[in-house]
């Protein structure tokens, strides 16, 4: 029995070659008919995949565009709250039109539930309030459609479709710093009327003469004596704040209006149109707004830093404006001092969402004048003079680069903005205290020249430096006394409008 089995095998093993090469040989004409059986499904899969392909990116796209197009529509409610619906429909149509190549983009769903817009009501749903419901359609390549034409519900197309919601944050805390330049360069005419008001009432052929310039009758002694184009406070080198303030006070009873008393007016402006603003704006009611109100001048006392704060912080409308009332001008203008200070004091941005960590705002008002005036006076510790041909040849520049005046430093802006706070800038363009002997006058001996090292009419390195330190955007000049009250509600909209956080 084992023998027949071994030679079963043998015989098997013999004639297996020759089975499977006539199986081969057989079966070629039925894998011909099962190719031709799977070409149509085999270029059904392929076109299904290419369309596939063509739904996942157009989907893709028409998602991106309509990311854009919601936040978009989000934006514009936070800049103008009282936007209609159709006006924010027109704007949703071209921001997502203009970010998805195709023919036609079609809006298919669209809400904006906001205080003003109040349309809150998606089908059965009702929306939060602030939040903005877009969803739009178009349409995209169909290979299938030359093969099944049933396939394409569109015939030669398919539909993409694409929805977002966005949600309008709101009720920020917002920190609103007001940090004013109060030194002697501030107490001058805001206009040129002004100007000559004070230096009519100064004219030392008058009785005010004294007043002013205290122990130095006629026939004037030494070289201190020529007629002051501004408030004068000078009383030899021991001027005090107290001669500062004194000098503000003469200015304004002589009937002159100095860029200080504009200033100060305009910082009084400022915090009465941010609560008129949270009053009639919707948007802006629902935020909370603090202040703090700043100076800097030079240190007051042995004990004092360049930067006075005045009422407490984070004050409310009432007690800003009556901390307005209060600055006080004085001498120099320690602006480096006074801006490490404040990096110091207001740390880093917070997120808004309560009064211990508020969204910050610095708008900063200033000439952007470093200076001392006994160090210019003197040209630092070497009192010798170089002259200089960019202004005729007049002694302006202190050999060895003495003197204290120089444009702000911008390691103190870097650090505010690094910080995450906003930092704006206004600047109230340097008044130059002319008319004088250039031989004794320090604006003619260093200040000229470190403004506009080359000469009349050139580009002011105090005005560069100051629009460096504004954040993108947040830089204005005041070229008139009317410009600083317009720079305070410039700038501070500006910030108010970045109230509303956008959310996808």
């Amino acid at each position: 029995m084992f023998r027949s089995l071994a030679g079963a095998a043998r015989a098997m093993k013999a004639r297996g070659p020759r089975a499977l090469r006539r199986l081969r040989e057989a079966r070629g004409g039925q894998v011909a008919i099962i190719f031709s059986l799977l070409v149509p499904v085999i270029a059904l899969l392929i076109a299904g995949v290419i369309d596939a392909s063509y739904a996942l990116n157009a989907r893709t796209q028409l998602q991106d565009a309509n990311d854009e197009a919601s936040l978009a529509v989000s934006v514009a409610v936070a800049q103008n709250p009282n936007a209609t619906v159709a006006s924010l429909k027109t704007v949703a149509q071209n921001a997502v039109s203009a970010n998805f190549p195709a023919a036609h983009v079609t809006i298919t769903d669209f809400h904006v539930c906001a205080p003003i817009q109040a349309d809150c009501t998606d089908g059965s749903t009702t929306m939060a309030n602030g939040t903005v419901k877009l969803a739009v359609s178009a349409p995209t390549a169909c290979t299938m459609a030359a093969i099944v034409p049933m396939f394409c519900t569109g015939g030669s197309t398919q539909t993409a479709n694409a929805s977002t919601t966005t949600n309008i944050k709101f009720g920020y805390n917002l920190q609103l710093n007001i940090v004013m330049d109060s030194s002697a360069s501030m107490i001058v005419g805001a206009t040129p009327a002004d100007v000559t008001t004070i230096e009519n009432w100064t004219d030392k052929t008058q009785a005010n003469w004294l007043s002013v310039k205290v122990g130095d009758p006629a026939p004037y002694t030494g070289q201190d004596n020529p007629q002051c184009a501004f408030a004068c406070h000078d009383e030899g080198s021991n001027t005090t704040p107290a001669d500062i303030a004194l000098g503000l006070t003469r200015a304004n009873a002589a009937g002159a209006t100095t860029r200080f008393d504009v200033m100060t007016s305009a910082a009084t402006q400022l915090i009465k149109h941010v609560q008129s603003v949270a009053t009639g704006n919707t948007l802006n009611r629902t935020n909370t707004y603090l202040f703090n109100v700043m100076s800097f001048d030079a240190p007051r006392s042995k004990n004092d830093t360049s930067l006075h704060t005045y009422g407490a912080n984070n004050m409310n409308y009432a007690a800003a404006l009556s901390a307005v009332a209060t600055v006080s001008p004085g001498l120099d203008t320690y602006i480096d001092d006074a801006m490490s200070s404040l990096v110091t004091q207001l740390g880093t941005n917070g997120t808004g969402a309560s009064a211990a960590s508020p969204l910050k705002f610095v708008i900063l008002v200033t000439d952007g004048l470093k200076s001392d005036r006994s160090s210019n006076w003197n040209c630092g510790s070497n009192p010798g003079w170089e002259t200089d041909p960019a202004w005729g040849g007049n002694m302006t520049a202190c050999v060895g680069g003495g003197g204290y005046d120089a444009p702000l430093s911008l390691a103190n802006c870097t650090a505010l903005k690094n910080a995450g706070i906003v930092v704006g800038v206004l600047e109230t363009p340097y008044v130059p205290l002319k008319g004088q002997s250039p031989n004794i006058e320090p604006y003619e001996r260093t200040v000229q020249n470190v403004i506009y090292p080359g000469g009349a009419g050139s580009a002011s390195t105090v005005s560069n430096a100051l629009s460096q330190c504004a954040s993108p955007g947040y830089y204005f000049q005041a070229v008139n006394s009317t410009d600083i009250s317009t720079g305070f509600v410039t700038l501070t909209d500006q910030f108010l409008a970045r109230s509303a956080a956008i959310v996808r």
